[in-house]
């Protein structure tokens, strides 16, 4: 039966709540069920979106305020929304406890590390040493951009090729891993551009859009294939698992 993946909403646009097409064709090219998940205030919704899906996908976005990982304000690049971010942040830290299957991409992969107690460049300008330029301009958002290298004894070593090029739209970087998480791909630069945890069967975060990515190129659709595939039985296994899982 196919798995019912829960695309968190992006934020607010125009007082609309938005994700964009790209994500939802992705999981359904990759043989998932779309569901979007609104930005919402009260917490208690959180158990009936952790009943409905079998995995969740955090996308790309703004900013995350900085407040929000134990900064001020540093750089006039960027925009955020307090609300937006502490929802993300807030609803992150509970879908991790349901131990399901989470992809995080670009802006998401710093929401799991901010969650996890990480932190983040707030502008890659404010990292040493010198680094690429990670904004790129082009027509296509498919279009690669920069080479990473993936590491060894990861689990996205088993999805990508050990060196891929991937496309590059964000101005901030993780700076500080969170608890339990460890790095999976680098940028040339050393950058960070891909994470995933070192206790759940699936929960990976990459710096790049897969999802603008996946028809063009084999290995990002590999991923996606992969995360609707540990997505299918993920609450079976947890039912039968020794240790509760939190409701």
């Amino acid at each position: 039966m196919e798995p019912v993946i829960g695309i968190v909403s992006c934020g607010y646009m125009d007082r609309r709540q938005f994700v964009p097409q790209t994500y939802i064709q992705a999981v359904e090219d990759a043989g998932g069920i779309c569901v979007v998940l609104p930005c919402t205030h009260d917490e208690s919704i959180y158990s009936r979106y952790g009943k409905l899906c079998d995995g969740f996908l955090f996308c790309g976005g703004d900013d995350v305020t900085p407040l929000l990982f134990g900064e001020e304000l540093m750089t006039d690049h960027g925009h955020t929304d307090f609300h937006t971010d502490h929802f993300h942040i807030s609803f992150m830290k509970y879908a991790l406890s349901l131990k399901l299957p989470i992809l995080a991409v670009c802006r998401g992969m710093q929401v799991l590390n901010i969650a996890l107690g990480g932190n983040i460049f707030q502008d890659i300008s404010l990292r040493w040493p010198a680094s690429l330029n990670h904004m790129q301009l082009t027509s296509d958002r498919s279009d690669p951009c920069h080479r990473i290298t993936v590491l060894e004894d990861s689990i996205l070593s088993n999805i990508l090729n050990k060196n891929e090029y991937v496309n590059s739209f964000h101005h901030q970087c993780i700076r500080n891993l969170g608890k339990d998480l460890k790095t999976s791909a680098v940028a040339s630069d050393g950058i960070v551009e891909a994470i995933e945890s070192e206790i759940h069967s699936f929960v990976i975060g990459v710096q790049w859009h897969p999802e603008c990515m996946y028809q063009a190129f084999p290995s990002m659709e590999n991923l996606f294939c992969e995360f609707i595939e540990k997505s299918k039985n993920a609450k079976n296994i947890q039912y039968i698992s020794p240790k509760s899982r939190t409701q």
